[in-house]
């Protein structure tokens, strides 16, 4: 064989991952480079990986790192950092002359993200007896919260935080290159990646490399809602239908002519009728009317939507069968037919990955993730992608060949406010304006990038999907207090001023025109999705109120007061809502879709701040998604060796993705 490769470089990594070889020689115990597969799973939360923390692993201080006097002054110490949702509280033991333990023993983190800063920052704090330890990758934030409150308890100890900071020596990098070999390597460990390497594993492929340039699994899967289009869903999860549901279906059907082939449009009438023949008190649905609606909205073509929708309907049926447990049916931000649905295990999507993390431990199958590990260049031999060059945290080297070449499963670019402003087109941002994302770490269109070097071709890369509920301190949705289609939006006038359930760019549009750009979402005991003392995301609603990312008040004029918009006004604008919310129809902004929760009447009530914030790119890299997903060149030729999936590509997002990773394996290995 030609061994003269060429070789695509990118400016990013091509994986949301750590490195994730454990080596025998490694130079530091604390790295946690010898974690059994089993044992991560307990503290990682990823079954089939070896992880290598190499960034922790620096030099022990040569001389004692204690107190300004030679000593601390022993005992338990409790100190508090900000972490992303809340304080992270940390105990810190100190002995006369050195750091004994460090444990966190509260925090509201985002689970998968935040475990591996969790368990190795405070371990490497007591091994190197230093506060100058290197954070995680995809985890800074809590790593930060964690160092800072060790920093509190020193000083209450009476010792030095800045020699503890200063006496920290990092390892040279390593300049030593590992070959590996794989059926497939997927580079990146999302929703679409994940899928695909479970799927792939269990059609036969002997061994999957999978590259993860963040320290966890799961992507912007764990940052979402987790909602996944469940079209073919049993009668109990499924909404009563509606009279203004009746109503959108007829619309939607109204303007099929224009949008659909004419035999689809007939099944789909088809459809609809035999439904109603069935008696059917619940919510109709379908593939054909799914991809309509997609469709309808501006989001793509329906043929590339109707292929889209299968898949996940594959997904769907194959999740079912193998015993997933899904919850009901509900409408979301920007798609109010109620086909979204998510996880009885877990918050966001977190429940996918311990379903599919117990597959791959229960099976045993032969899925290898390195995680902090993000892909730097694709291998080419005269033309056809034969593999993956990447790079560990401690500076290792990995050139991953595989027979059936790279599938990039790397997400999108909402991330990179670089790549944005590159090519939008549709927003008048500020040249000064920092771009928030509502985006987990390393979603910077690594993959795109890489698959441009080798002459990929893109399309729509202006079309930029913002998430219009985001938090307005942290840009996540994890925050929300509200049910998103019944509640009513007001500007800090108190007024309203759009249709609440309008597309996601539409509402976008019309919240960047308010106000310092931001809103808030009102909802009462009937609408906020509380839970005993936490929302829907399990976030503890008392700090949300502390920190004051949410208000609470008894009367509408007390909320008025802590929300600082005018009580008459807002008392106004609400209980005109209500009355159109009765009644089915809203002349002021032409909302029709109401439920019998949306008046907001029964005390207490809620205000939560919310802006906009950059969430999905639509464009990305074409691929010939009727086959193997792939990628097309700008000449209009396959890059043979080279596929991609999930919001890597034109046309798709979300956790549907994860019909695409189904997809692809069945296509290479079924």
């Amino acid at each position: 064989m030609n061994e003269k490769l060429d070789t695509a470089r990118a400016n990013g990594s091509g994986a949301s991952g750590a490195s994730g070889i454990a080596r025998s020689g490694a130079s530091s115990a604390a790295s946690a480079r010898g974690i059994t597969r089993r044992g991560f799973i307990a503290g990682a939360a990823i079954a089939g990986v070896n992880i290598a923390l190499f960034g922790l692993s620096g030099c022990a201080p040569s001389a004692s790192a204690d107190g300004e006097n030679g000593q601390f002054k022993a005992g338990t110490y409790t100190g508090i950092g900000q972490g992303k949702f809340a304080p992270i509280t940390v105990e810190v033991t100190f002995g006369e002359s050195s750091i004994e333990s460090v444990n966190v023993i509260d925090h509201e983190e985002t689970k998968y993200i935040s475990d591996t800063a969790l368990e190795t920052i405070p371990a490497a704090i007591v091994e190197h007896q230093s506060l100058g330890v290197d954070t995680i990758a995809g985890a800074t934030l809590t790593s930060t919260a964690i160092i800072a409150a060790c920093e509190d308890c020193v000083k209450q100890a009476g010792g030095s935080a800045s020699k503890l900071k200063g006496n920290y020596e990092k390892p040279a990098p390593s300049t030593e290159v590992v070959e590996l070999e794989a059926d497939i390597v997927i580079v990146g460990a999302g929703a679409s990646g994940t899928v695909a390497a479970v799927n792939a594993a269990r059609l036969g492929a002997k061994k999957v490399v999978v590259l993860e340039k963040s320290c966890n699994v799961g992507g912007n899967a764990l940052v979402s809602g987790g909602y996944l289009e469940y079209v073919h869903a049993p009668e109990d999860l499924r909404e009563k239908m509606t009279d203004n549901y009746t109503v959108e279906l007829e619309a939607n059907v109204a303007a099929a002519a224009d949008i659909m082939p004419a035999a689809d449009l007939e099944k789909l009438k088809a459809d609809i009728e035999a439904w109603k023949a069935s008696g059917s008190t619940k919510v109709f649905d379908s593939v054909e009317l799914h991809a309509l609606q997609y469709a309808i909205q501006g989001e793509g073509a329906y043929a590339d939507m109707l292929i889209s929708g299968q898949h996940i309907a594959e997904l769907d049926d194959w999740l079912a069968t193998s015993g997933f447990e899904f919850k009901p049916l509900v409408g979301i931000v920007g798609y109010s037919w109620p086909r979204w649905t998510s996880s009885v295990n877990g918050t966001c999507g977190q429940g996918y990955f311990e379903f599919y993390t117990s597959m791959i431990d229960e099976n045993d199958y032969p899925v290898e993730i390195h995680l902090n590990t993000p892909a730097r260049e694709l291998i080419s031999d005269d033309g056809t992608v034969t593999g993956v060059v990447a790079q560990g945290a401690d500076g290792t080297t990995y050139r991953v060949s595989a027979e059936k070449g790279v599938i990039l499963a790397t997400g999108g670019f909402s991330g990179n406010p670089d790549m944005l402003r590159e090519y939008n087109t549709r927003w008048d941002w500020d040249p000064k304006q920092i771009i928030p994302t509502t985006n987990a770490f390393g979603h910077t269109g690594d993959g795109i990038e890489m698959a441009l070097a080798l002459g990929g071709a893109t399309a729509a890369m202006d079309t930029q999907m913002p998430f219009p509920f985001a938090d307005c301190k942290n840009s996540t949705d994890e925050t929300t207090v509200g049910d998103d289609i019944d509640c009513p939006i007001v500007n800090k006038e108190g007024k309203r001023f759009m249709n609440e359930v309008l597309d996601r760019f539409t509402m976008t549009e019309h919240i960047m025109a308010q106000p310092d750009q931001m809103m808030f979402m009102i909802s009462d005991k009937d609408t906020c999705w509380i839970d005993g003392e936490v929302n829907r995301y399990g976030r503890n609603v008392e700090n949300l109120i502390n920190q004051g990312q949410l208000f609470r008040a008894d009367t509408l004029e007390e909320l008025a007061g802590l929300m600082g918009v005018d009580a008459g006004t807002f008392v106004e604008t609400i209980e005109q809502y209500n009355e159109y919310a009765r009644q089915g129809e809203d002349p002021d902004f032409g909302r029709t879709n109401f439920t019998e929760h949306s008046p907001i009447e029964n005390p207490p009530f809620y205000a939560s701040p919310r802006t906009w914030a950059m969430h999905i790119t639509v464009g990305g890299l074409v691929v010939d998604s009727a086959t193997d997903y792939t990628v097309i060149g700008e000449d209009g030729n396959r890059i043979e060796g080279l596929h991609a999936i999930g919001e890597t590509t034109l046309g798709s997002c979300g956790i549907g993705v994860q019909g695409e990773g189904y997809a692809i394996a069945q296509a290479l290995f079924g």
